[in-house]
């Protein structure tokens, strides 16, 4: 009795370790790759920031370019461009980060990842959050909630990006075709525009202003007269 007890306690802790091992993540951050030809390990190293959050990364043949998830930061000319590059040249430059692929290649065919320092050291996501070196992507993590925390911190205290108070999610400012500038007159639409105003006299000459017979006599003022043209001024038709 007592046999088929423990036989049955072992059977038990069995199961539950194989359920274990078979529940365990199927993507656990990368090390290092092994060169099945000798067994030695393959360093995985940063070799360039291309721009801030984005990086190389050599392999033994090739060389991947990487974007990491869930933050974004300053464009060049934007406040806080210098800071934010600063700090990833000086986190991941030469250094063999444990990375995790969030997604094969995004719309710039970039490779995704998750991505932490060895030796006990931080996701970087988090940590260029909280620093204020970025900001939360949250259409790409679902408003996660640690990193919205972070960014909460950062922005109580004023650190990093929040201290110039610029709006980095203002929509680039689009290239238009230029206008050419129009008159001020032809651009006042609710205004008339200015008009001569002619000389009538009573026999249907018409004279225009400076004209010697201007308002000489009986006559009326017109925009838009009828008669004979003054030889002198050339009445609707101004003489050269």
């Amino acid at each position: 009795m007592i046999k088929e007890i423990k036989e049955f306690k072992l059977s038990v802790i069995f199961y539950i370790v194989n359920l274990y091992i078979f529940l365990l993540p199927k993507s656990s951050f990368a090390v290092e790759a092994t060169d099945d030809s000798n067994g030695t390990e393959l360093k995985l190293e940063v070799i360039r920031v291309v721009k801030p959050g984005i990086f190389d990364l050599q392999a033994k043949d090739y060389v991947v370019r990487m974007r990491i998830w869930g933050v974004s930061f300053p464009q060049r000319g934007q406040p806080g461009f210098e800071q934010s590059i600063s700090f990833c040249e000086t986190k991941l430059l030469s250094t063999s980060p444990l990375i995790e692929v969030v997604r094969t290649f995004d719309e710039n065919n970039l490779k995704v990842v998750k991505l932490r320092l060895r030796d006990g050291g931080k996701d970087f996501t988090t940590e260029s959050i909280a620093n204020g070196i970025g900001w939360h992507n949250e259409k790409e993590t679902g408003r996660f909630g640690p990193l919205i925390l972070a960014q909460l911190k950062a922005k109580r205290a004023s650190l990093g990006i929040w201290k110039s108070g610029f709006n980095y999610n203002s929509d680039p400012l689009k290239l238009q075709t230029p206008q050419p500038n129009l008159p001020g007159a032809y651009m006042r639409k609710n205004q008339l525009l200015p008009q001569i105003y002619f000389w009538v006299t009573s026999f249907g000459k018409i004279h225009r202003p400076g004209c010697s017979f201007y308002e000489r006599g009986r006559g009326t003022l017109m925009a838009k007269p009828s008669g004979t043209d003054c030889r002198i001024c050339g009445g609707r038709k101004a003489k050269r």
